[in-house]
């Protein structure tokens, strides 16, 4: 069954006309017009109708004329409050807020990931699925979204993430020349680890030490990690480094963190992504070809390239397919991360612990027309194969 619930496609004209009624969307004090109204016209309004909030700044392109958006829930990269957060993430775990308090390990025998789990391993009612994450920038470090993964293993799940917390956080200054970056933190001298890493293997090389680990007597996850569920989930860059790495057999669901999943139509058929020189098992890869359960979570159409571009791979999957779209539109790229936003983090949990443990609460969000997701004001709903 296909479901929609306030959704809508958009094109470069209607972002244009979005980034006028926004930048009209604080009313002056007194003037008796309405958010988003212009002076003796009515705003249009109706399902499909989005204004951005007061106080968002948009950008066009001059050349292009592309539009973005950056709401006030998003960080600014840099901005002494996020290096001042990322300092003390840096230094102190976040236990999270579900049944089993997390903690996070940073040890030699997996030295390019940061692994989130529950800290009391014998409160766990059965195993721990998997989760692979990839960071947004395909960041070399996990640190923006520490409270999310955190929060994501107290729900009971060994989750394992790319790269080290002691390195800094790459800033890429959009527009200047050749994409000149910047870092959040010290490098120490000596020190070469990239602060990149988009490598599909990489992200698997935790997965084969879960393997490992789960089989090792005297291992603290001997027999308690379910390798039969895993879930590959990758916000921004790293939902390609997700993407990637879901073609591997093992993998059970792939999800898409204001980020996509490519398709032959959105691709001109011209391959799922580039080959590199050599043999590589990723090129020629599309979301046509998945085999897996599908989720694909946006921040809305501040979520300007994520948002547009899942709604074309989307269409592309099969009808019997289980797969949502869900569109959060207060929390645009990156707004969901620093707290992390519990209605997001929610959301992401509702498809892990349906697909993952078969929980029928989970599946509940997302099935039928009064599902939890399609009768919540702050989401938008596409579904398709889910009965």
């Amino acid at each position: 069954m296909n479901h929609t619930c306030r959704a809508t496609i958009w094109t470069p004209m209607l972002l244009l006309g979005l980034a006028a009624g926004a930048s009209l969307a604080q009313a002056p004090p007194g003037s008796g017009q309405a958010p988003g109204q212009r002076q003796g016209q009515a705003a249009p309004t109706g399902p499909n109708t989005w204004f951005a909030p007061p106080g968002t700044s948009i950008g066009i392109n001059r050349a292009t004329g592309a539009v973005s958006f950056a709401l006030p829930t998003q960080p600014i990269d840099g901005s002494r409050e996020q290096i001042a957060r990322f300092d003390n993430w840096r230094k102190h775990p976040y236990a999270g807020t579900g049944p089993y308090p997390s903690t996070r390990e940073e040890n030699q025998e997996l030295p390019t990931h940061t692994l989130y789990y529950p800290a009391d391993l014998t409160r766990i009612p059965g195993k721990l699925p998997v989760i692979l994450f990839g960071n947004g920038g395909c960041r070399n470090t996990s640190v923006e979204f520490t409270r999310f993964l955190g929060e994501l293993a107290s729900d009971g799940y060994f989750v394992a993430a790319i790269g080290r917390s002691d390195i800094p956080f790459m800033i890429v200054d959009i527009g200047a020349p050749l994409g000149e970056s910047r870092v959040v933190g010290e490098r120490q001298p000596g020190d070469t680890r990239p602060l990149t890493n988009s490598s599909p293997a990489d992200m698997l090389k935790a997965l084969d030490y879960a393997v490992a680990e789960n089989g090792r007597r005297g291992s603290r996850f001997f027999g308690k990690i379910d390798l039969t569920k895993v879930a590959v989930l990758g916000q921004s860059c790293g939902g390609t480094q997700a993407f990637r790495a879901a073609r591997d057999s093992r993998v059970t669901t792939a999800v898409a963190l204001n980020s996509n999943f490519p398709s032959r139509k959105s691709t001109g058929g011209r391959g799922g992504l580039s080959a590199v020189p050599g043999s590589d098992p990723y090129a020629d890869w599309y979301v046509e070809d998945m085999k897996t359960p599908i989720a694909y979570f946006t921040g809305g159409p501040a979520d300007s390239f994520a948002y547009m571009s899942t709604e074309i791979s989307f269409r592309e999957i099969s009808d019997d397919r289980p797969a949502v779209k869900v569109d959060m539109p207060q929390v645009g790229h990156t707004g969901a991360y620093p707290m992390p936003d519990v209605r997001w983090t929610n959301a992401v949990l509702a498809w892990l612990n349906w697909i993952l443990k078969n929980d029928q609460n989970g599946k509940a969000m997302f099935a039928g027309e009064k599902c939890g997701l399609c009768t919540d004001p702050d989401f938008w709903l596409k579904t398709k194969g889910i009965k």
